[in-house]
């Protein structure tokens, strides 16, 4: 997975960061796991995002504004239980080439990352005016074998 920028998400301290070189190395981006919310409205591609295998997977939280953190609950667990599975479910909108998530949890919200590499992945409302100041939203999402 990477961002609109070319940047790739890798796990660093558990949290996933956004670059492209560090230390003068190449990152190798993390694989991130996909499996569908079954309980949720099928028409708006709802996934559950998890890194690791798997064994942690992004959450918006529960409370009143989102926190985007990786928590360590195995995705396969959220894929056979509806229970508490929306905080940790995106809805996957593909815009072309690219795909937009946002949180099932909090409408409007969309994971995102910034202009500058190294940067964690959070959360971001649709700004107002695209200029490149501003979150970048869009995500290459290749899936693999």
């Amino acid at each position: 997975m990477k961002d609109a920028a070319l940047k790739v998400l890798y796990l660093q301290d558990n949290q996933l960061l956004a670059g492209g070189v560090h230390a003068g190395k190449a990152v190798k981006g993390e694989e991130i796991s996909v499996v569908p919310n079954r309980f949720l409205d099928d028409s708006l591609s709802p996934v559950i995002l998890g890194v690791q295998g798997g064994s942690q997977c992004l959450s918006c939280g529960m409370g009143q504004e989102p926190t985007l953190k990786l928590e360590p609950v195995d995705i396969m667990e959220l894929y056979r239980s509806p229970k508490d599975s929306r905080g940790f479910t995106f809805y996957r909108r593909d815009t072309g080439l690219t795909s937009r998530f946002e949180s099932a949890a909090f409408p409007g919200w969309f994971l995102c990352t910034v202009p500058e590499a190294d940067q964690p992945l959070r959360l971001s409302q649709l700004p107002g005016d695209a200029s490149w100041d501003h979150p970048i939203m869009d995500f290459y999402f290749q899936q693999c074998d």
